[in-house]
């Protein structure tokens, strides 16, 4: 059901319950209309667990970092193809492209911009993150933290 649908019936319900005029004597009624209302409420509340569920997965910890939670494992042949350079590379060639690839899209050089395009480069940034992290583990490299 979409939300005008929804709001609909929402407002339907309240007045119902609200008015004085009832089909059935009684209070029978209303007590079904609140179930009803209850009833679609805890249907949207569950569609909006669903899609807040999809959206930020659920692989990791849920006290970890939320742009990293969900994110996907790279073969090392995708991490090269991204960055631009041949398997081969050395790490000074690796490094290199992934400053210009990070340079490009880093969060704070489209601060400007709108939510979705800074959410869209935090993405980004992140898997460049990680496609270094990949190419630094494959070859034998230590972080320097």
């Amino acid at each position: 059901m979409g939300n005008t649908a929804y709001y609909i019936w929402l407002i339907l319900l309240l007045i119902y319950i609200i008015s004085p005029l009832d089909l059935f004597p009684g209070f029978i009624d209303d007590i079904v209309a609140m179930g009803i209302l209850y009833y679609l409420s805890y249907r949207k509340a569950a569609q909006k667990r669903q899609e807040t569920r999809s959206y930020s997965g659920t692989r990791e910890d849920p006290g970890s970092d939320p742009y990293r939670r969900g994110r996907e494992t790279l073969s090392l042949e995708e991490a090269y193809r991204t960055l631009g350079v041949s398997p081969g590379a050395s790490w000074e060639e690796v490094k290199k492209a992934y400053r210009e690839k990070v340079s490009k899209c880093h969060p704070d050089k489209v601060s400007h911009l709108s939510e979705e395009l800074q959410e869209k480069a935090r993405e980004l940034t992140l898997r460049l993150n990680d496609i270094l992290e990949v190419i630094k583990r494959s070859k034998g490299i230590r972080s320097q933290h």
